[in-house]
């Protein structure tokens, strides 16, 4: 990636300095020593003397530069991005508790998978206009109670992607209602904001790596200049420039709002750049034409990862050459559903199961001594939706999946066919993303790092 050749550029300047800065200090350490033998006085305890002085009294090695020394990582952060939140009526009905609602039998089992990781993003595809004069409603427009935010802090989630397409579902008031009380709640969120002076972005250290996350949906058409439109319903003039926003068939303009906010961020201090896409066709299992364009374009522009959503399935990860063939970008089209009733028995034609399927793509990168940030690995852990009754109710939980999953520490055993719909799931997630997890962990098997370049420079 661009990213890595930079790092590199950018620390000759720091090498030069801590050389000249290492040769100063070597002079004074050996006048200093000097003096002390010539007035019968050791080195200090400090200063090991086989490092200082030989047998003879004389200096027995040059001043160690950062170019003698093997680079090494000082830290390392796994980023881990899942997708919708759906809250459908069932899920609704099931999280009621009298007046209120409670969440957490939703993410009961994932959570210790979404607590490992080092930041947790989620697409929060909702809206919170709570429930003063109006009611908490489901699909086909979203309004849910404010304690899903509850249950999402307490699995460790840290960012909420607040652009998409039901973003406006409750007008201007939940609109901005939903941004001021995410914010109150102690989460970051890109894609919608309250105010025009906001960054479009966010800068996050995460283990001293600078992330910068970004944000954008789609837009449904709308034939104005001055006002968009998100599923169907026109936004008024005050929230219009207050989402990230692209239209289909005006590309060019996205392009160059992307481009000036990803200058921005790189000024701001990042160094891996994500972007986060709301895109595609809804149940196809594949990218469309436009999500590759789209998804060329922003690897031309440097952009390290792309994670995409929307299409409510999981779509494959491809490894993304830029058309100069200088940079690579990792890019998964769709991780498919977090939460949602999409169950294959209510989905008529589209009962293949894969509505119930979700993807977590995890991605780690590394920073070495030398200040430069690699890209390590990508994985995904499988996500699958599973609906079982208790105490008369019906319980929606998301599980994540592997290859040798525990039935019971999972909750599968409570139907039965728990376990075997579950690998089911298993098998069509990695039928989806394998061979591409595969390609871009190759690649960035052989790119060199700083260790491994010193070792064969040395």
């Amino acid at each position: 990636m661009k990213k890595k050749k930079k790092n590199r550029n950018r620390n000759k300047n720091k090498r030069l300095s801590v050389i000249l800065m290492s040769a100063v200090i070597g002079m004074v350490v050996a006048v200093g020593i000097i003096l002390m033998l010539s007035s019968g006085r050791a080195p200090s305890p400090s200063l090991p003397v086989d490092s200082a002085v030989g047998s003879e009294g004389n200096i027995a090695q040059e001043p160690t530069t950062e170019a003698d020394i093997e680079p090494y990582i000082i830290s390392t952060a796994k980023i881990g991005s899942a997708g919708d939140i759906l809250i459908h009526s069932p899920i609704l009905e099931g999280a009621k508790n009298g007046d209120s609602y409670n969440f957490d039998k939703l993410f009961s089992y994932v959570k210790e998978t979404t607590e490992s990781y080092d930041y947790f993003v989620l697409n929060f595809e909702t809206t919170l206009a709570g429930n003063e004069g109006r009611k908490y409603t489901t699909y086909p427009c979203f309004n849910s109670p404010d304690s899903l935010l509850d249950s999402l802090s307490l699995i460790g989630t840290d960012c909420l992607l607040t652009a998409n397409n039901h973003s406006y579902d409750t007008g201007e008031w939940g609109f901005l209602r939903t941004v001021e009380t995410v914010d109150a709640a102690g989460f970051d969120h890109t894609g919608t904001y309250t105010d025009l002076s906001e960054k479009r972005y966010i800068i996050e250290n995460v283990n001293g790596i600078n992330f910068g996350f970004i944000c954008y949906t789609y837009e449904t058409e709308y034939d104005s200049d001055t006002v968009k439109a998100l599923n169907g319903l026109t936004m008024n003039k005050n929230t219009s420039p207050l989402v990230n926003s692209f239209d289909y068939d005006h590309l060019e303009t996205f392009y160059a709002d992307f481009e000036e906010q990803l200058e921005n961020m790189k000024n701001d201090g990042a160094e891996v750049i994500t972007a986060y896409m709301h895109w595609g066709d809804e149940y196809v299992l594949s990218p469309n034409s436009w999500q590759k364009k789209i998804s060329q374009k922003l690897c031309d522009m440097g952009v390290d990862v792309i994670v995409g959503g929307h299409p409510h399935v999981v779509e494959p990860v491809s490894l993304i050459t830029s058309t100069d063939g200088e940079s690579k970008t990792v890019c998964i089209y769709s991780v498919g559903n977090f939460v949602s009733n999409q169950r294959r028995e209510v989905m008529g034609r589209y009962n293949t199961g894969h509505t119930e399927d979700g993807a977590i793509f995890e991605m780690t990168f590394s920073k070495y001594s030398d200040g430069s940030v690699y890209f390590e690995s990508v994985g995904v852990t499988p996500t699958w939706v599973h609906l079982y009754k208790e105490n008369g109710k019906q319980v929606h939980s998301v599980v994540p999946l592997s290859d040798n999953m525990d039935a019971s520490a999972l909750g599968l055993n409570k139907t039965s066919g728990g376990y075997n719909n579950a690998k089911a799931s298993y098998n069509r997630t990695m039928t989806l993303v394998g061979d591409g997890i595969t390609e871009c962990n190759e690649w960035l098997d052989s790119v060199e790092t700083p260790a491994e370049k010193y070792e064969r420079e040395n």
